[in-house]
């Protein structure tokens, strides 16, 4: 065998070259781009016995995954425990065999401008370094995954919706039948243009005034540090409990307090609120004001919401727990509520009586934070104030007064 160390440049010449001699082509490559090598690999797909290629953290370029579409021999890694990393280049034709492994992936940098570091070697196919290469294909075989059209769309989505998280989760797949559905189902795929027409059209309220309430509860969060530091009108406003003659008498009875989930019959609930409670206050100052807001952070905040009830008749759960969310951060969260819950359910294909506050967050955040309404880029038109309010706005579309 002849062995010889590619860089990373030297590494994409070679690359090129070893495409378009050999009859049979395999690689497994952690993350890939469409570069002139991709490039080079399509013009001869027809040579392709297995080119396997890692999502994780959707890192790779979906413009090569759309090209990959319906390509025999083309395959994404499924999810896994542990980061799919290999960097595998092997190439045949008769009985003459070549492979290339190191740290090079299938990308601009690996093939071009990075500090890469690979080992190019050549020799005869019944070599036992080439059984091992062959051995390790085969050992992968297991997290095939073809590429078909809907997982490129679907990743599109979420790999253009992680750009700015400096670390972001694993895509869902096909093979993860339920949650592709919801990736993948009428409010995860919905324009921005449907959506702003179905959020106006509010069919059982206010538009305007909708929008005119979120922005006195904003108003409210803006003027101090903790909601600890509001008034208890305003502390009632904000989680739906206050009554007519309190708003009367706070000039705050022009608005429906209830829309987006009226709370006054969550007990418990009002009794803390009620008692502006310290330890639902600490709970909610866990969310940020504004930025990006984390599961980990959700998460916290509902283990303090929870923690809050310890020791009272009952504890509240879903609807209170995201009304108070979605007051304070009304671009993140939407008040799953009585009326609106099997509207937003269908509409992220769930069955309603399965969603919790456990996982609200996976069966409703996640698959919305990829959805093309959501990350558009905030507009200049009119449009702006119901970008900043836009996921407390999906209770616009889906609510719907019970019988």
């Amino acid at each position: 065998m002849r062995i010889s160390l590619l860089d990373a440049n030297s590494m994409g010449r070679r690359l090129k070259a070893l495409i378009g001699k050999h009859d049979h082509i395999s690689m497994a490559v952690a993350w890939g781009q469409l570069t002139d090598v991709a490039d080079t690999l399509l013009a001869h797909k027809a040579r392709i016995e297995t080119v396997l290629i890692g999502l994780d953290f959707s890192a790779t370029d979906p413009d090569l995954v759309d090209r990959l579409v319906g390509v025999r021999g083309a395959y994404v890694a499924k999810n896994r425990p542990g980061c799919f990393h290999p960097k595998i280049y092997y190439f045949t034709t008769d009985m003459k065999a070549e492979a290339i492994v190191g740290s090079a992936n299938f990308t601009g940098g690996g093939l071009g401008k990075n500090f890469e570091a690979s080992v190019h070697v050549k020799g005869n196919i019944d070599d036992a370094f080439f059984a091992q290469i062959r051995d390790q294909f085969d050992a992968y075989k297991p997290l095939h995954l073809p590429i078909t059209k809907s997982l490129a769309t679907s990743y599109r989505r979420q790999a253009e919706a992680a750009l700015s998280k400096p670390r972001p989760r694993n895509p869902t797949l096909p093979d993860e039948k339920k949650s592709f559905e919801r990736f993948n189902a009428a409010l995860s795929t919905m324009s921005w243009a449907t959506f702003t027409e179905k959020a106006r059209a509010d069919r059982h309220h206010d538009f305007t005034k909708r929008m005119k309430l979120l922005r006195i509860i904003q108003q409210m969060f803006v003027k101090a540090v903790s909601i600890a530091d509001l008034s208890v009108v305003e502390w009632k406003g904000i989680a739906g409990t206050i009554g007519e003659g309190e708003a009367f008498e706070a000039g705050l009875d022009d608005l429906d307090w209830g829309w987006f989930g009226s709370m006054g019959g969550a007990g418990t609930f009002a009794q803390l609120i009620g008692e502006q409670n310290a330890e639902l206050a600490a709970a909610l100052d866990m969310i940020p004001r504004r930025g990006d807001v984390t599961e980990d952070q959700f998460n916290k905040y509902v283990g303090a919401f929870t923690a809050s009830f310890l020791g009272r008749a009952r504890i509240a759960r879903l609807a209170p727990a995201t009304r108070l969310l979605a007051m304070k951060r009304p671009d993140v969260f939407v008040c799953v509520n009585g009326e609106n819950r099997r509207g937003i359910a269908e509409a992220l294909a769930f069955a309603p009586t399965t969603l919790n506050l456990e996982n609200y967050w996976e069966r409703v955040i996640e698959p919305i934070r990829q959805a093309p309404w959501y990350t558009t880029p905030r507009p200049t038109d009119r449009n702006r104030d119901l970008w900043d309010a836009r996921v407390a706005m999906l209770d616009a579309i889906y609510y719907a007064p019970s019988r």
